[in-house]
C-alpha cells in the first residue's frame, strides 16, 4: 500500500504555510490569474507540513476542534496538530516504534464529520507490502479506538488484534486476507476495516471492539493487491462504499444492521481505466446542496464521485495538478481545509521514497480545484 473546518487553519512551530501560483487544478481547466487571487476564503495554494519523516499514508480533519490528525506510517503513531499551533504524538502501546515496529499506522477515521468523538487508527502489519520475496502474511496488525479529545498521554478506549478473525476467513474461504489498511464507521458506532491484500475482506468490529467478525469476503482475482484500499462511509442511504480492489466502487447497505455484507457492484459512469494505484477515499459534503461527494486517490488524479441511486451506479469527474501526479510524491489521502467559512480540499502523499528514515522535513498537502465539491 502505498503508503472525510472556520476561517482560522492549524498552524504548528514546525508547519509553516506557504502560497504558492496556483497549479493545473482540474485536468481540463488551467486556472487564470485572477481565479488565483480571488479563491474564496483565502485559502492557501500549498500547506507545508514540516514533521521529519512524517509519511503521512492518511489525513484526518476534527472540524470541531480544529485539530489535524495524521498517520506516521512508519514510527506507527498519530501525529496531531492544533489550531493555536500546538503539534504533540499519541502512541499506541505494541505498535508505536522508533521506526522499525512490527506495525505501521495505515488509516485514520473519525466517527462522524462534525462533533467526533472518536478517532480510530488503523495499524498494518510492517512486512504486508513487501514484494521483494519477503512478504509477511501472518504478522500483528490490529485497530484502534481513541476517545476524543485526545492529547500525548492518551490511550486507546480499546484494542483489536485481527488474527482471530483472519483465520476465519481463512477457515470459511481457504485465503486469508491482511494488509488492513482503513476503516469506517456506521451510526451504530460498529467500524468496518478493510484489507487490500489476499482477498477483499472486511472484519466488522463491534462498537464496544468486543466482537470481531468476518462481515464480507470475496474471492480474489489473481492481481497483486487483489482487496479493498479505502472505506468511506455515506450518511445518504447509509452505506459504506469500499474503494479498489476488484472495481473502482463497491457498496454496502446497513440498514437492518446485516450480520454479513451484501455487495452492490457499483457500476461506473465513464472509464475509471486501470484498478492499479487506488488509495483512500473520503466523504465530503458539496458545496451546493447536491449531497455527498465521495472523494478518492489514484495517481495522478483525484477522482470525485456521485450518485443518485445510492451507489447502485456513479459518474465521476477528475482533478490533478502537475504535484500529486509525481510518483516521487505518492497521493494517498484527502482531507479538508477550511478559510473564511469556506470548504476546501487537498491532497495529501506520503513520500513512501523516503522510507522509514529519509529524513525528508516536508509533506506539502496541495490545493485542489474547488469544483470538487460542485
Amino acid at each position: 500500500m502505498k503508503f472525510s473546518i472556520s476561517a482560522a487553519f492549524l498552524l504548528v512551530a514546525s508547519a509553516a504555510v506557504t502560497l504558492a501560483p496556483r497549479a493545473v487544478a482540474e485536468l481540463s481547466k488551467v486556472s487564470s490569474p485572477s481565479e488565483l487571487v480571488e479563491r474564496a476564503g483565502g485559502a492557501p495554494d500549498v500547506i507545508n507540513v514540516n514533521i521529519k519523516n512524517l509519511e503521512p499514508e492518511d489525513r484526518v480533519y476534527d472540524v470541531t476542534r480544529r485539530v489535524y490528525y495524521q498517520s506516521n506510517l512508519y514510527k506507527g503513531r498519530i501525529a496531531a496538530q492544533t489550531k493555536d499551533g500546538a503539534k504533540f504524538n499519541v502512541e499506541i502501546p505494541g505498535v508505536s516504534s522508533s521506526g522499525n515496529g512490527a506495525q505501521q499506522m495505515a488509516g485514520l477515521s473519525l466517527d462522524s464529520r462534525k462533533d467526533a468523538k472518536a478517532l480510530y487508527a488503523v495499524a498494518k502489519d510492517a512486512g504486508a507490502f513487501r514484494f521483494d520475496g519477503s512478504q509477511s502474511k501472518t504478522g500483528p496488525c490490529s485497530f484502534h479506538k481513541f476517545n476524543l479529545p485526545v492529547d500525548a498521554s492518551s490511550k486507546p478506549a480499546w484494542s483489536v488484534y485481527f488474527d482471530d478473525v483472519q483465520k476465519q476467513f481463512q477457515a470459511q474461504n481457504g485465503v486469508r486476507p491482511f494488509g488492513n489498511v482503513a476503516s469506517a464507521q456506521g451510526t451504530d458506532g460498529s467500524s468496518y476495516v478493510i484489507f487490500a491484500l489476499g482477498a477483499p475482506a472486511i472484519a466488522k468490529v463491534s462498537a464496544d471492539g468486543k466482537t470481531v467478525t468476518p462481515w464480507y469476503y470475496e474471492a480474489p482475482n489473481g492481481s497483486q493487491r487483489p482487496g479493498f484500499t479505502g472505506v468511506t462511509y455515506v450518511p445518504e442511504g447509509n452505506l459504506i462504499v469500499a474503494f479498489g480492489g476488484p472495481r473502482p466502487l463497491t457498496a454496502f447497505k446497513l440498514d437492518g444492521n446485516p450480520a454479513r455484507g451484501v455487495p452492490i457492484f457499483t457500476r461506473i459512469n465513464g472509464n475509471f481505466g486501470s484498478l492499479d494505484g487506488t488509495e483512500k477515499i473520503k466523504t465530503f459534503p458539496s458545496l451546493n446542496g447536491s449531497g455527498s461527494r465521495l472523494v478518492g486517490a489514484k495517481t495522478p488524479n483525484v477522482y470525485a464521485f456521485t450518485s443518485t441511486d445510492n451507489y447502485a451506479s456513479a459518474s465521476f469527474k477528475t482533478f490533478s495538478r502537475p504535484e500529486i501526479a509525481s510518483s516521487e510524491y505518492g497521493l494517498t489521502s484527502i482531507t479538508e481545509g477550511i478559510y473564511g467559512g469556506i470548504r476546501n480540499l487537498y491532497a495529501s502523499g506520503a513520500y513512501f521514497g523516503n522510507g522509514a528514515k529519509g529524513g525528508r522535513t516536508n509533506f506539502p498537502m496541495y490545493h485542489l480545484d474547488d469544483a470538487i465539491l460542485n
